[in-house]
């Protein structure tokens, strides 16, 4: 019998359009289960955070795409009050699925929605940078908005190839930044290429990156890779890249929970979870927590 509703929200270029031809499917599975089923196809990022903040009629809002879809409808649901805010579904067809990685969640579509369909949920931190939210990452730096500047086409066409390609474009003509903060008593001001707060342990498809990041802690993970003329800053840049940080001293990482006000020499600009954040300064803390099925 048909009494709880659903609404479906796809990104129809995510992933190599992977939903596409299973969408008959994704509606047959969810009515089977139970639900009443909307759908709505996202024209744009902004549409997505739209739909996902007038979603107070559902009990389950699921996103059909990749992280980018889920850091729009993320920022969309913290709009609406916790009492009334539907729970957050996912269906990973993205490039990288960062957060679907780190719960684990099938590959395949149809088993998936069966997933969704259990009900089982979570309560899952955000990050907060300034005024948006974040559920992977939030960066500055050397190769953090590349996923910006690659074009769909290429990105569906190479996947995550294309990250590291449009990455390599940019090395010649990248300056470092001084980042300047306090935290626990200590005043931080370094020279840097590369600054990150993770809630999750899987950035842009590398897995494991920073690993002891926990999505329900209420603490992110801080990293920074200093500036140290180029050969060494490489070689820095490839043992954060491929998770052998720990071999380096030179890598700055710290958890916390505090808020953090980290201010740059010159306006940088961030990337959060793949999408175009703000320009520093940066005022950075935990925000709510958000229900997951999982």
């Amino acid at each position: 019998m048909i009494g709880k509703r659903l609404r479906l929200v796809y990104n129809p270029n995510a992933g190599r359009r992977r939903l596409t031809g299973q969408l008959d499917t994704v509606i047959r599975i969810f009515q089977e289960s139970g639900y009443e089923v909307c759908v709505h196809r996202g024209g744009s990022p902004e549409d997505i955070e739209n739909i996902a903040s007038q979603s107070m009629d559902v009990e389950r809002l699921i996103i059909a795409g990749g992280d980018g879809s889920i850091h729009q409808a993320v920022n969309g649901l913290l709009k609406i009050s916790a009492e009334k805010r539907p729970t957050l579904g996912i269906l990973p067809v993205g490039t990288a699925n960062d957060l679907a990685y780190a719960l684990r969640l099938p590959k395949s579509i149809p088993e998936a929605c069966k997933v969704i369909a259990k009900g089982k949920t979570f309560e899952m931190d955000t990050g907060k940078f300034n005024d948006r939210y974040f559920v992977n990452v939030a960066s500055a730096g050397l190769l953090t908005d590349v996923s910006q500047k690659v074009d769909i086409r290429v990105k569906n066409t190479l996947g995550q190839l294309a990250y590291f390609l449009k990455g390599l474009e940019t090395l010649p003509s990248f300056r470092p930044f001084q980042v300047e903060f306090e935290h626990d008593g200590r005043q931080y001001r370094e020279e840097v290429v590369l600054f990150m707060v993770a809630n999750g342990l899987s950035v842009g498809g590398l897995r494991q990156l920073v690993p002891r990041a926990s999505l329900t802690d209420g603490k992110l993970d801080v990293l920074m890779v200093p500036s140290a003329g180029w050969p060494e800053t490489l070689r820095l840049l490839l043992s954060v890249l491929s998770g052998e940080k720990a071999d380096t001293e030179k890598i700055m990482e710290f958890q916390t929970a505090a808020e953090l006000t980290v201010r740059t020499d010159r306006p940088i600009r961030s990337d959060l979870d793949g999408e175009s954040g703000p320009e520093s300064t940066w005022h950075i803390k935990i925000g709510p927590k958000i229900s997951v099925l999982y």
